[in-house]
């Protein structure tokens, strides 16, 4: 994840249904075959929209092959954080997968974390949902997001933060574009209890012409799409950061939790 950036465009925080169809949308690969649903398969706010809405990608985590064949453990740093996320903090055990954090000696880089995306499924607009819990520590960030593909981007790199979340309470999403020409499109929601005492639902409606993003169904932010128009690959991280708040030195034993992930695809549109 990066450091957030200048807020640009509008900005508005809503609690009503979302509106408006889907455009094309393009599936490269999945772990399931598409499965129609019922209105009351489907989340709340696609419950409220028009369309055929099919489920695209599952992942419960409590399958430990099938997590294996869908996301790759990553070995990676970061800009803006002393954080290195490596493939043994990432743990699938009791229907969850924990992103354990700790310590390691590197002056640089004094914190680890973990940090997964999806090897092979890709889409191009839709809803994406994660359950999470986050970590029980100030100072990290807890996240859901996608970039886009750079096989298919073309010349156009974007990054859908779907939600960085910060104990206690703390939400931001944004709809980044890195090239040609930066462009963000950003706002924090700040809910009414902790988030890190249970599993929340984060979300994220992507279409043609806009993004809507959501905390517990409800709708929390929208912004115009002009930039995110090919397909992205999922991912979860956490990092200590400063830029997710002052953190105390000792985080060894918290982690974030995801519960499931869901993707869902527009076939009508």
């Amino acid at each position: 994840m990066t450091r957030p950036g200048p807020v640009l465009s509008r900005r508005r925080f809503l609690t009503g249904a979302a509106a408006g169809g889907m455009a094309g949308a393009a599936l490269l690969a999945s772990p399931r075959s598409l499965l129609a649903l019922t209105s009351n398969d489907l989340p709340a706010p696609l419950q409220r929209m028009d369309g055929d809405w099919q489920l695209t990608f599952q992942d419960d985590f409590d399958d430990l092959h099938r997590f294996q064949q869908t996301w790759d453990r990553m070995r990676i740093g970061g800009d803006g954080h002393p954080t290195m996320r490596y493939p043994r903090n990432v743990v699938m055990q009791e229907g969850e997968l924990d992103l354990k954090l700790g310590h390691q000696a590197d002056p640089k880089r004094p914190f680890t974390g973990g940090y997964v995306r999806t090897r092979t499924f890709r889409q191009t607009y839709g809803y994406f949902e994660c359950e999470m819990r986050i970590a029980r520590e100030a100072g990290v960030n807890n996240a859901f997001w996608l970039i886009s593909d750079r096989e298919t981007e073309g010349d156009t790199h974007f990054e859908l933060d779907v939600a960085e979340v910060k104990y206690p309470n703390i939400v931001q999403v944004s709809a980044r574009r890195w090239r040609p020409e930066k462009k963000v499109l950003a706002a924090s929601y700040r809910a009414h209890i902790r988030l890190d005492d249970t599993f929340h639902r984060y979300a994220m409606l992507w279409t043609r012409q806009g993004f809507r993003f959501y905390v517990d169904d409800m709708e929390v932010f929208d912004a115009p799409n002009d930039f995110a128009h090919t397909p992205a690959l999922l991912l979860l991280s956490n990092a200590v950061a400063p830029f997710a708040g002052k953190n105390d030195g000792d985080v060894a034993g918290a982690a974030t939790s995801i519960r499931t992930v869901r993707v869902f695809q527009n076939t009508s549109a």
